[in-house]
């Protein structure tokens, strides 16, 4: 495989089209998760609503999924522009969509048990500064649009890019891929890295996850790979 300019050895361990929710945990009421056309389409209704496949996934792993963003209907957009983010913007221009990365217990049990008693707490609603995880969040708002990494137990901003991810309109399909290899977590938008950040003692095991937040995003074309 060649990423951003780079040639990695790399087998398909895991491949999901995403056309049913199967293989996916979600643990709470804020959003709505439907599988639709080939796709998890995740929908915000309040909060953060988040979702996780439903195996963990050890030692080193190069994770791609595409994501476009679905044009959303009246009742979406009411609820937005009720919202205290939302007066005055057209949903179009302002949207949050994120990555869990490795999301697990800080004390090694039960993550999914464990999940729903850390609702509402945190930045986010969701316990984000609880769980021992990397988290990816992507944003667009008018003036401003920027990429972070957040690592927990903390929810400490590790990386802050911006000027790196385009204005996204409805129904475009962009790749995202994140790959965790020997102390290092990088992300790339399509083929351009957006983030390579040196991560020592990085957590060796954990759930994937997807977040969506002012936003109704399909998620498809999931693959796992692991390195030759």
């Amino acid at each position: 495989m060649m990423l951003g300019g780079e040639k990695l050895r790399v087998r398909l361990e895991l491949e999901e089209e995403l056309a049913d929710l199967s293989h996916w945990r979600c643990l709470d009421e804020f959003g709505r998760w439907t599988a639709e056309a080939g796709g998890i389409v995740g929908e915000w209704v309040e909060r953060s609503p988040s979702i996780f496949f439903d195996g963990k996934i050890e030692s080193d792993f190069l994770w791609q999924v595409t994501a476009a963003r679905e044009k959303p209907d009246e009742d979406f957009v009411r609820r937005f522009t009720a919202s205290k983010w939302g007066g005055g913007v057209d949903p179009a221009f302002k949207y949050n969509f994120n990555f869990w990365l490795r999301a697990d217990s800080p004390s090694g049990g039960d993550f999914f048990g464990e999940y729903p008693a850390k609702l509402g707490t945190g930045w986010n609603g969701m316990g984000d500064d609880h769980w021992r995880s990397y988290f990816t969040t992507v944003v667009r708002s008018p003036g401003e649009d920027w990429v972070r990494l957040r690592r927990s137990p903390g929810y400490v901003m590790v990386e802050d890019v911006h000027g790196v991810v385009p204005h996204l309109p409805y129904g475009e399909a962009h790749e995202f891929t994140f790959l965790l290899r020997e102390g290092r977590v990088k992300m790339f938008f399509d083929d351009r890295c957006v983030y390579d950040h040196a991560e020592p003692g990085m957590y060796e095991a954990g759930y994937i996850g997807l977040c969506v937040w002012l936003a109704r995003v399909r998620f498809s074309g999931m693959r796992l790979y692991r390195f030759d």
